[in-house]
């Protein structure tokens, strides 16, 4: 097989190496051991590292087919997932963007220090919105103003 597994469980990397013509039926093999490593429930960061593999041109039918098991695959949910490939690589698009469609979140980089650097940074957090402050009540002329147009209703 044109390809090669390696887990890192401290880091919770997966790095997914492939060389040469890569078929969906490879890759599909491929993310069965991927998976086959990864610990129930824990989200891992998984790199496809296809800096030496081209994509060979699957039929849609197949691509479409492994978009979706992309997309469903209930461990991969809440992992972060990057992809590697040269500048000027052939990419099989029908799955990336099948797959995209479906909600399966990854990203694409040209340099490995570029996706290293993102797969271990620390999810992003949104910030929570600042506590609501206890509204006083309205003095007489913004009461009798919201009456007048119709904002509020006596």
């Amino acid at each position: 097989m044109p390809y090669e597994v390696e887990v890192n469980q401290y880091l919770g990397l997966t790095v997914c190496t492939l060389w040469g013509l890569v078929w969906v039926e490879e890759r599909q093999t491929a993310l069965d051991e991927i998976l086959a490593e990864m610990e129930e429930g824990r989200p891992y960061r998984i790199l496809v590292d296809m800096i030496g593999a081209s994509c060979a041109n699957d039929s849609l039918a197949t691509s479409a087919a492994f978009a979706q098991r992309l997309a469903t695959e209930r461990k991969l949910k809440g992992c972060r997932i990057a992809y590697l490939y040269p500048d000027g690589a052939r990419i099989n698009l029908a799955v990336e963007r099948l797959a995209e469609a479906r909600d399966f979140r990854f990203r694409r980089f040209t340099a490995t220090t570029e996706a290293l650097d993102w797969l271990l940074s620390p999810p992003t957090r949104i910030k929570p919105a600042p506590p609501i402050e206890a509204q006083t009540e309205p003095d007489a002329m913004t009461l009798l103003a919201g009456l007048r147009t119709g904002r509020w209703v006596a």
